[in-house]
């Protein structure tokens, strides 16, 4: 989005490829600059201000009781005296009650248009929202009072009685002061997750939306000590009543949370995985646990704890593919013959030598992560120790990056040694001019959340469906060949999920030493692990040809 300040240009991404919702950050943006510009006012809510109805109470209260303060200490030092002014005060609540009763209001009428013009709230004499206003001030005055009255009289802890103003008074507690404001807060948060390297940038722009969402919902302003568990519950509650992706189905995302919320009942739409909600409440909790550790609000009570649903596990939405899975994948178009660009589920005389082909291959035999593979350099695929390897890197400089935050190697399989990986790297080497820092896929580009996987693995579920292998939203795509690695590994390398581990770049110690160096043992290691995977009932030989290969016993 560009924004026009002066002789500036005010530019930044609004973090999503959603159009409605880019939409509804741009509609979102541009207000809040009319406002800083002084193209539009403010809205109460954007200024802070409270409720017209509440803000009469409370305004009404605090002023009779600062008016009465103030004329008390004009009173006289001895005790008979005191004694009398308030019997006059008292005197005075009886005539206020009575004015109230018979509906003459003539003086707070007076007090209730200088508030509506100072505050530009936007009612009408003579309509009965002003009626109602005027009321409130009434009733906060006589309660102001007798507070006082009884304050005064020996009560030192006397406290409104009526039940409006203590509400009225309790909700203008919890507005939050100047820049502590929940999304305030949740940048304080943000900035210390990315300083200790806890989260990626990514990953705080997704929870920067969800934690929006979530004030929208308990209501903007509020101070973070004022939520209340009973609102998350009804936050947890609703967002399950949720179908997923609601904000994109036509009939709900112009309508508020709880409206969407309602309706996608009456419509019977599927609801929020028990998961998906517990997803949205970790990303809450742990800004009240920063916040809890922070002098100033230390002790504050997390309203997340005790409501995450409990035994709940998401379904494996990344199953592996099987023998025959595998055959119809290699049998298909993209690797024996496609008709055109777009169309390479159909067979035809072209042949892709780039991302389609490779990248897929690739997950196959190292079961890396499709974006661990699309981000690699052309030098990352190097030689050391009479063995290939793709050094898999994590440099946040370059835009790398590995789940674990560590670097790894992944010996290059010997069938895919002989499929002709190494040629194709020669051809992307000579492409680039011998540049080991260009990218092995040029033709990628990450996406607006900074993604290079997006394309990918868009691109492989759609052709997977294409071919038959996928079916809507059964979990397979990408993802599955790094499964499908981890199975090969246990039973045909007989490893133990720990060894397992170290391949497929769990979190474990990096095993990369020095500049993408591997120490001979562990190459010969890793090399004698992922060589043992045969690929049993599975046919190369058309991506073979002649090339032999080389699987040691």
């Amino acid at each position: 989005m560009k924004i026009v300040e002066g002789r500036s240009v005010i530019q930044f991404s609004l973090g999503t490829t959603d159009r409605e919702e880019a939409k509804a950050l741009v509609r979102h943006h541009a207000a809040k600059f009319d406002i800083k510009w002084g193209l539009a006012a403010p809205t109460v809510r954007e200024s802070d201000a409270l409720d017209p109805s509440i803000h009469a109470i409370t305004v009404g209260y605090d002023r009779m009781m600062a008016a009465l303060e103030a004329d008390r200490r004009t009173w006289p030092d001895d005790d008979g005296s005191y004694v009398d002014q308030l019997n006059k005060r008292q005197n005075d609540a009886r005539k206020i009650n009575r004015r109230i009763a018979d509906g003459i209001l003539s003086q707070w009428e007076a007090m209730a248009d200088r508030v509506i013009a100072d505050k530009g709230f936007t009612i009408q004499r003579g309509s009965q929202e002003y009626a109602d206003f005027v009321r409130s001030l009434a009733h906060a005055s006589l309660d102001a009072l007798d507070t006082f009255n009884r304050k005064h009289g020996g009560e030192l802890n006397a406290a409104p009685r009526t039940s409006v103003v203590q509400e009225a008074k309790a909700k203008a507690a919890d507005k939050a002061a100047p820049g502590e404001g929940i999304m305030d807060l949740f940048e304080r948060w943000a900035a210390d997750a990315l300083a200790k390297n806890e989260k990626r940038e990514d990953t705080i722009n997704q929870d920067r939306k969800a934690i929006a969402q979530f004030v929208t919902f308990i209501g903007e302003g509020r101070s973070i000590r004022s939520i209340t568990p009973l609102e998350v519950a009804e936050y947890r509650d609703t967002l399950r009543d949720l179908p997923p992706k609601w904000m994109s189905n036509k009939q709900l995302k112009n309508l508020p949370i709880r409206e969407a919320a309602a309706k996608a009942r009456e419509m019977g739409l599927p609801c929020t995985a028990f998961t998906s909600v517990n997803k949205a409440l970790s990303t809450i909790s742990p800004l009240f646990k920063f916040l809890a550790a922070q002098p100033k609000w230390a002790g504050l009570r997390n309203p997340c704890d005790g409501l995450f649903h409990q035994k709940v596990k998401g379904k494996n939405r990344r199953p592996s593919f099987s023998t025959e899975h595998l055959n119809t994948i290699l049998k298909s178009p993209l690797f024996t013959g496609f008709l055109r660009e777009g169309k390479e589920h159909l067979p035809g005389n072209q042949h892709a030598d780039d991302w389609r082909k490779w990248i897929p291959l690739v997950c196959l035999f190292s079961g890396a992560r499709i974006g661990e593979i699309a981000q690699l350099r052309i030098g990352d695929v190097r030689q050391d120790h009479r063995m290939w390897f793709i050094r898999i890197r994590e440099n946040e400089a370059e835009g790398l990056q590995t789940k674990s935050r560590q670097d790894r190697p992944a010996l290059l399989h010997a069938i895919l040694e002989a499929m002709g990986f190494l040629s194709f790297h020669g051809r992307q080497l000579e492409r680039a001019g011998g540049d080991l820092r260009a990218p092995l896929f040029p033709e990628l580009q990450p996406n607006a959340r900074g993604q290079i996987s997006g394309e990918p693995s868009r691109w492989w579920r759609d052709y997977l469906s294409n071919i038959g292998v996928k079916n809507g939203a059964d979990g397979f795509g990408a993802h599955s060949f790094r499964h499908t690695l981890a199975d090969r590994l246990r039973v045909e390398a007989e490893l133990f999920d720990h060894n397992i581990a170290l391949i497929l770049g769990h979190s474990v110690p990096s095993t990369t030493g020095g500049y993408g160096a591997v120490a001979q043992g562990t190459a010969n290691m890793l090399k004698g692990w992922i060589d043992a995977v045969r690929f049993e009932g599975v046919d190369f030989s058309h991506l073979i040809g002649d090339r032999s290969v080389n699987i040691g016993d």
